[in-house]
Order: C-alpha cells, then structure tokens, then sequence
C-alpha cells in the first residue's frame, strides 16, 4: 500500500487556546503534517509546528516542503521554532502564493523574523533555504510524485487553498475563507469535486455568522453543503474558534455526523490514511 498520511497538529484560528478545557482537541494553531510516501509536507507554520519539527527531526527527516496559506500570525508564528530549519544536513523549501501586492515569500519570513517583533532572524537558520513564490491557480509539482492544485481563498490579505495529489488519491485543505450566505463559492466547489477528504475552516456557526461576516472565515454547515454539491464523502472541522472547549467541540461532533456522516472535529494527534480510502489511524 503507497502511505499517503496526514497528522493534525494544530487545528486552532487566531491564537493558541491553552486551557484544562482544551486538553482533548488541542490548543495549538494550524499545522498539518502529510506524508507521500517518503516526502514530507507542512500545511502552515502555526504553533503546531514545533511539535511537527521535532517529531520529524528525531525520525531524520532531512528534506521536507512547507507550504502557507497565508501569513496571518496563527498560521506562521511557529516557523521560528521549528527545529529542521536549525539542522545543517535539512533543506526545506517555503511555497507562499497568497500575497495581493509584490510581497515574496522571502521577505515575509525576513519582515515577521527580525527585531524589534522578535530577535532571531532568518539568517540563523543552518538548513538549506529555499523560498519559493507561486500565484494561484498555478500547479506545484513536488518531488516524489506529489502535485499541488492551489486556489485562491476570501479571507483579508488573501490566501490559498491547496489541494494535495498522490498516488491517485487527494485532500483538499481550505483555511481561512469566509462564504457568501445563500451562494455556494463556485471556485471551491469545482476544486475540491472528486477528492477524497476536504479540511474546512469551520470557525463559526450559521447561527453565528452573521455576526462574523467580513472576518474572513466560514461554518461547518457550508463545509457540509459544500462537501456535498461537490461529491467529498469526508469532511474535517478545522480552524477552531479560542472560545470552543472539548465539551462545545465534542458536542459539535455529535450535531455534525447527524448532519454529515463523514464529518471529524479536527484535533491534535488525528492521523488520517487516505492511501486506499480514508481510515482514522489515531486521535479519533
């Protein structure tokens, strides 16, 4: 069987929620990490990602792709902590595409990593450095067979969404972007028809989103609706808002698989195979 994985390591929006009450579905912002056969990706940089590094670190993984949605500060204040950009022998390419002016994906990193915001710098990094641009819808194609579908997202400041291609199989992974009520995104629908498993910013309800809108983020139930006029059997509840406690997700899960039968409220530790169809190895 041809391993294609994915670990949630952090399925938080906005900022880490460390609380006693979070202990179950994890406090850490976005962070994915995927496995294609024998090559790493890195969905996002958010907290989640220091426990990513050091796992992939103590396993030697020497040569890994990280790739952002967007630089808003949950999903990129990690990457000065991850540990594979301090190793000698790593090389690690930085794919950014989200920018709406001539922002490149190096002086992102240079202007969020310098001081007076924070005292290390990009130039203290000891693995080899390769920044990356790219502008939706372009395609990336990755080493080990592995292609990237990328679209552009709503969400302020822009962002992309990805779509992961292996081994005949694919997940889409759509954070942050925020809906039109009562009008599908036809962009995301047509992007994610036919894949296997779709990770959602499902930051508020319906019942909420109202008092949301123009923050740039969507509802489980459009996940839903969405999953559905696109055929996507499996649906992944991510982005989760500071104020959701283990017993408000959990809750959420209960409403959403009446509502959804392949719908998961993403927590730290899910690993998801999606080689020969989609199976919860851990953290379900």
């Amino acid at each position: 069987m041809t391993r294609f994985q994915l670990t949630i390591w952090g399925a938080r929006g906005s900022i880490p929620a460390p609380a006693a009450a979070n202990t179950r579905f994890g406090s850490d912002t976005s962070c994915i990490e995927v496995r294609c056969g024998d090559h790493v990706l890195v969905l996002d940089a958010g907290t989640g990602v220091v426990g990513c590094g050091r796992k992939l670190c103590c396993e030697g993984v020497r040569d890994l792709d990280i790739l952002f949605t967007h630089c808003h500060f949950d999903h990129i204040m990690g990457l000065p902590f991850m540990m594979p950009l301090y190793t000698e022998e790593a090389v690690v390419r930085l794919h950014a595409g989200h920018f709406l002016d001539k922002t490149s994906c190096r002086s992102m990193v240079e202007r969020f990593m310098r001081p007076p915001y924070f005292p290390v710098t990009p130039k203290q990094f000891t693995a080899r450095i390769d920044y990356r641009d790219f502008r939706p819808p372009k395609v990336l194609d990755l080493a080990g067979g592995v292609r990237v579908r990328t679209v552009r997202l709503n969400h302020p400041n822009g962002a992309v969404g990805y779509r992961i291609e292996y081994a005949g199989r694919s997940f889409c992974y759509i954070t942050d972007t925020e809906h039109e009520p009562g009008k599908p995104d036809v962009a995301i629908r047509d992007f994610i028809a036919g894949s296997d498993l779709m990770i959602y910013d499902c930051m508020y309800t319906d019942e909420e989103f109202p008092t949301f809108q123009g923050f740039g983020h969507s509802t489980w139930q459009e996940g839903v609706r969405l999953c559905r006029a696109a055929g996507v059997a499996n649906l992944i509840i991510f982005h989760h808002d500071i104020s959701r406690t283990d017993a408000w997700l959990e809750a959420l899960a209960t409403t959403a698989r009446k509502a959804f039968p392949g719908a998961i409220v993403a927590r730290t530790g899910l690993t998801i195979d999606i080689g020969e169809g989609v199976r919860i190895l851990e953290g379900g």
